[in-house]
């Protein structure tokens, strides 16, 4: 029977049907009436389970959970719900999930009581408060002796003293010749911004509870009027401003380095800006992102989601690039003389995440094949698991995954291809084969080098702080701002790529550059070069 007589989009005329079939019967033609009797109830069965398809996976998006992680037990109720169906080597993939991931409690556990704690910090001020035993309690109950001290017993109380602000005098010295009385010198101002007062931890902490605390300037405002200081959120927006076209130097060279990268992870989200021609004033802009090598990030704001800005982006670039699916990578970019696709195909990594979400999707909305697809990226992520705990060098981890990895994803692929034709259209098991297939050849290239992961998690951890940052402050002011948020989250989460703290870094670099800090010599204020004490 033709799959497109039960394309859910067809809608059954009733009175058409009614008359077909008694003219079908007064004809006498049984077989061909149970034919077309047959083939609406299998139409509307399939319709059917497309509609609960699209239920369950709503009612999930609005009630359920909010991780990609299917529990052993959801494993086990999807294969048997196979009834044999499942390919060779289905029951062992689910005696592994079984024995991987622990049963999921059917309620709450209480807290495991720890006996031991964690020694505080030894850089901590520490303050000693020494508590005499009251006099009326220091005379012997037996004898009325006042009793001696004979020591104390000491214990540790962790208080939070609220962040404060210091007032500092600037006193510049002057000094004239006494003989000539004039020729009058002033010491140079070490202030970082001339027509403001704010001290480069100031301008620092600004950028950095915006952007890696997702605070917006406005609950900055309220939190310093606590402290006793009342400071408008447009103040506080300027310096932010400030602050953020000082660091732009580091930000340009960071982009410099990823570009130099053997491998870049691309991928993009959405991004609020105001805009006033815009009917609702906002439109939705793009906020891309590039790790090159894991070691240094780059933001890159872009207005729209056209491919031309990726593109402008990865231009020189000519390493490796790991996406998702965006149709834009493969786009022909650029002025006529200077042409170039923005992704070549051999140059191009697949994303694990991005094919195993859609199986999980599939799984999660009650459909048991996707517990299979489900099981094999499992396997795979339990062996990069081990290659990393191991701390197997990229060559190692690229022998190890041609001899372990290589052959279940060779698995994977044959039973993805098994499912090419037998999936009813236009459903979850249906859209997770395809675009498996379409992206096979790119995540299949991630497992031939050990200097490859397996998939975009690099990019997908700097968006989580995007995203919540874009939910408490909403919208970027403009164009402009959204470049800004683009180079402070540049240069903060490449401190964080290092393990530096971003607060101490851009205190320091913030005062240097804004004190002469040589042009020639920025690179060394890069956070994998970085340390306070340079000069």
């Amino acid at each position: 029977m033709n799959r497109a007589q039960h394309s859910p989009k067809a809608k059954i005329d009733i009175a058409a049907v009614r008359e077909k079939l008694a003219a079908l019967a007064a004809s006498g033609q049984t077989e061909a009436l149970l034919e077309v009797v047959i083939s609406l109830v299998l139409q509307l069965q399939q319709d059917n389970e497309r509609l609960g398809e699209r239920v369950r996976s709503l009612l999930r998006q609005i009630y359920g959970r909010k991780t990609e992680k299917v529990s052993a037990e959801q494993l086990s109720l999807l294969f048997e719900a196979l009834d044999g169906t499942a390919p060779q080597g289905a029951e062992d993939i689910a005696k592994q999930a079984n024995a991987v991931v622990p049963q999921p409690p059917e309620k709450p556990r209480r807290l495991r009581e720890h006996h031991g704690r964690s020694a505080l910090p030894e850089n901590l001020p520490r303050q000693t408060v020494v508590i005499p035993v009251p006099e009326s309690e220091r005379a012997c109950p037996e004898c009325g002796t006042e009793r001696k001290g004979i020591g104390y017993i000491t214990s540790e109380i962790l208080e939070f003293v609220p962040a404060h602000f210091v007032v500092i005098e600037e006193q510049r010295e002057k000094v004239a010749c006494e003989v000539c009385e004039a020729n009058v010198t002033v010491a140079e101002s070490e202030k970082v911004m001339d027509r403001g007062r704010p001290g480069p931890g100031l301008i620092a902490n600004i950028l950095v509870e915006k952007h890696d605390d997702s605070m917006p300037l406005e609950r900055q405002s309220k939190q310093y009027a606590r402290s006793g200081v009342r400071l408008s959120p447009s103040t506080i927006g300027d310096w932010y401003t400030f602050g953020a076209e000082v660091i732009k130097p580091i930000a340009r060279l960071i982009v410099a380095r990823v570009l130099e990268s053997f491998v870049i992870n691309a991928d993009d989200t959405g991004h609020r800006v105001l805009d006033p021609q815009r009917k609702e004033h906002i439109k939705r802009a793009r906020l891309w992102c590039f790790v090159g090598d894991g070691k240094y990030v780059a933001f890159h704001y872009a207005p729209d989601w056209k491919a031309e800005h990726p593109g402008e982006f990865l231009r020189d670039f000519e390493g490796y690039v790991q996406a998702d699916a965006y149709g834009g990578y493969s786009s022909e970019v650029g002025p006529p003389e200077d042409r170039h696709i923005v992704i070549r195909d051999e140059m191009r990594l697949g994303c694990g995440m991005h094919i195993r979400r859609k199986f999980e999707q599939t799984a999660e909305a009650g459909d048991p094949q996707g517990a299979i697809g489900l099981a094999y990226f499992r396997r795979l992520y339990d062996l990069e698991r081990e290659y990393k705990k191991a701390a197997l060098s990229t060559e190692q981890r690229g022998e190890r995954r041609r001899e372990l990895s290589m052959p279940i994803v060779l698995e994977l692929k044959t039973w993805i291809d098994s499912k090419r034709d037998t999936t009813i259209p236009d459903t979850l098991l249906y859209r997770a084969v395809r675009y498996a297939i379409r992206q096979w050849p790119y995540f299949e290239r991630c497992f031939t080098d050990g200097r490859f992961e397996i998939d975009n998690g690099a990019v997908e951890r700097e968006f989580r702080r995007i995203r919540l940052g874009e939910k408490n402050y909403l919208f970027a002011g403009s164009d402009a701002g959204a470049k800004r948020i683009a180079d402070a989250c540049t240069v903060i989460a490449t401190c964080k790529a290092h393990g530096i703290e971003p607060w101490a870094y851009l205190r320091d670099v913030i005062a240097k550059l804004q004190r002469g800090w040589p042009i020639a010599r920025v690179d060394e204020l890069l956070p994998d070069a970085w340390h306070p004490d340079l000069v």
